[in-house]
């Protein structure tokens, strides 16, 4: 199917998850093992550890069959209601959350602190943190400290806006049992809302330690950490557990086009936007990928679909400057470019792609304009500081030139160093 066809219709059922299949990635030989098990699962308590492994892989229908005919079988009470939590939590992960919230109706007679743990989760699904939040404290009210209840409070305090109060829920829930890495995994999110991806990332590689093959911990991890071999393993990893996750697989598309390899970061973004079709910067992802391909039709046609979705997505508006560029509409692609920088301020890219796209279209004081703003708004870039070289060698200027690859090879962030110090070496 065309590229074309992908971004306008998605891609055919027959395509879907054709690249990142079981083989593919290498994940072991685990799937058909799983849905064997679940069949073979004699009594309620087997059924259910064979569904949340199911679960885990992504193989929805597999699990909830599982636990349906567990629950046939179930006998007593906190047995019958303990099966029921599992069939909510399997119906969310199935986007189901008026049937998750049946089954905890039917827990209320039979166990009321599993009846308001189901409430919970299923209200934070729904991102009803005002009733999730009562329905946690219920749980922890009958049992202090139970793990699941700590977690569904801290989850629900920060869907209100109260991240220190939330920190310490999931602290304590992590104290409470370092087996489990939900707490871990929850702790993380918030972290990195706080711009404390650092230390977020030392949780997650602790969360690793405990459990290397949880899929909602790889990604994760695989989206904190920078483009490179740890990430891409670490998403590759994921998708050999649950080879059905988009997520997984737009994270991973964007880490190979960043390590230059578009033509499996187009199947894997193709995948997802597939799967999940209204996920924007999915999109723009895409949008990159074509400009990578020196496509920019395509380029604009992928970063418009995501700015339809959301219409000041900064990543989709920069794919839109830099396929105008491409195309030689240098003042309409300025203009995005300044749209694209006030919609997204987190980082240099706008400005710096803005500059060079300015120093190739012979704009040689506009380049300066977007190297000077890059450079101001983020002193320590080292790719901000070699894009103003580069403006000032353009310029004639050698001496401040000198000055800014200096400052460049100072910098942090990715840059290839050997090539600025070529630069800063051909300087008269």
């Amino acid at each position: 199917m065309s590229r074309h066809k992908t971004l306008l219709h998605g891609l055919s059922a027959a395509l879907l998850g054709a690249l990142v299949s079981a083989s593919a990635l290498g994940a072991p030989e685990g799937l058909d093992a799983l849905k064997a098990r679940g069949k073979a699962a004699a009594d309620p308590t087997e059924a259910m550890a064979a569904a949340r492994a199911l679960r885990r892989a992504g193989l929805l229908a597999d699990a909830l069959t599982t636990l349906q005919k567990a629950l046939g079988k179930a006998r007593g009470e906190e047995t019958v209601a303990a099966v029921r939590l599992e069939l909510a939590r399997t119906y969310l992960d199935q986007r189901q959350p008026k049937r998750a919230l049946n089954q905890c109706d039917q827990i209320h007679k039979l166990a009321p602190r599993d009846e308001q743990l189901c409430i919970a989760e299923a209200s934070l699904y729904q991102r009803r943190g005002s009733i999730a939040l009562p329905a946690a404290e219920a749980v922890l009210a009958a049992t202090p400290g139970h793990y699941d209840g700590l977690v569904a409070k801290g989850r629900a305090l920060s869907q209100l806006g109260k991240p220190e109060e939330a920190e310490a829920a999931l602290r304590q829930a992590l104290k409470s049992d370092a087996t489990r890495t939900s707490a871990p995994r929850y702790l993380a999110e918030l972290l990195i809302a706080q711009g404390k991806s650092k230390d977020a990332t030392a949780l997650l590689t602790d969360a690793r330690r405990v459990d290397g093959d949880d899929p909602d911990v790889l990604v994760l991890y695989g989206e904190v950490l920078p483009p490179g071999a740890e990430s891409k393993g670490a998403l590759e990893h994921a998708l050999s557990v649950r080879p059905s996750d988009a997520r997984a697989k737009a994270r991973l598309g964007q880490v190979l086009l960043a390590l230059g390899e578009p033509d499996r970061a187009e199947k894997l973004l193709d995948d997802a936007v597939a799967a999940e079709p209204r996920q924007a910067e999915w999109f723009a992802a895409l949008g990159e990928v074509e400009i990578a391909r020196k496509q920019p039709d395509l380029a604009l046609r992928a970063a418009r679909s995501a700015l339809a979705i959301v219409g000041n997505l900064g990543p989709a508006k920069l794919a839109e400057a830099k396929a105008l560029a491409m195309k030689g509409d240098i003042d309409l692609a300025i203009e995005s470019f300044e749209a694209a920088y006030g919609f997204s301020r987190v980082d240099p890219s706008a400005p710096i792609a803005a500059s060079r796209a300015c120093l190739e279209g012979g704009r040689l004081t506009t380049a300066k304009a977007f190297a000077d703003r890059a450079t101001e708004d983020f002193p320590k870039s080292a790719a901000a500081w070699e894009i103003l070289g580069d403006v000032h060698v353009a310029l004639k200027e050698p001496a401040e030139a000198k000055k800014a690859y200096q400052a460049a090879l100072a910098g942090e962030g990715p840059v290839d160093k050997d090539a600025v110090r070529r630069k800063l070496g051909a300087l008269k």
